[in-house]
């Protein structure tokens, strides 16, 4: 009976304890959650020729502001921040890493593989990420700019000797001055500068052949 009594009054303790922590809590409330958003692409994989070219897809190198997950905006085409909860699904030169990966293999006569493939290339190609965001160009209550701009540079993947470089910006204005708008703008602006690089490596991969041969 002792015990029984000692037990209930323990817990009628802490009940009253978590009513009270329940009516005012000391404790921070939650941040939102972050969306995740994914860089979308239309492109649909294709079957290969049989002499199409095996080209390395190294990691893109970027600025310190696009080595992470933010989504990049731009108040006036100079300062640059992060949008407010809302999260690349994966850092910025590993998205457009995949992304190149998928608009190549859209194309019958080159395949894009990544390093980890273990697949041994005879070239190489790595990007430079100079633009990845959106510009409020008209204001910041207007829809904004997306600017996607790259440095591609083609090489020998032994030695590392130069084939070419190449450099393209594309740019695409978003529906709205909205996050969800923006990563559209985005992921359009970005799907039209990979396939131009992707056209111009092509070019340069079959020149390449040719002047070993």
């Amino acid at each position: 009976m002792i015990n029984s009594l000692r037990y209930s009054a323990s817990a009628i303790l802490g009940l009253s304890a978590a009513a009270l922590l329940g009516a005012c809590s000391i404790l921070p409330e939650p941040a939102p959650a972050d969306t995740i958003y994914r860089l979308s692409s239309t492109a649909e994989a294709v079957a290969n020729n049989i002499d199409a070219e095996v080209i390395r897809i190294d990691r893109p190198s970027a600025p310190i502001i696009f080595q992470n997950r933010d989504v990049v905006v731009s108040p006036d085409g100079q300062r640059l921040a992060s949008a407010s909860q809302a999260k690349w699904s994966e850092i910025t030169p590993i998205l457009v890493q995949n992304a190149f990966v998928e608009i190549l293999a859209a194309r019958p006569d080159v395949i894009g593989v990544l390093p980890s493939s273990g697949a041994r290339t005879d070239t190489r190609v790595q990007l430079f990420i100079k633009n990845f965001e959106a510009q409020f160009d008209r204001g910041q209550s207007s829809a904004p700019k997306a600017v996607v701009r790259y440095s591609a540079t083609f090489a020998n993947a032994s030695d590392r000797s130069l084939i070419g470089t190449y450099e393209v910006m594309k740019t695409q204005r978003a529906e709205a001055a909205s996050v969800s708008s923006i990563v559209q703008a985005i992921s359009t602006a970005n799907r039209e500068a990979l396939s131009d690089i992707s056209d111009w490596l092509v070019s340069e991969s079959q020149k390449y052949s040719e002047a070993e041969q």
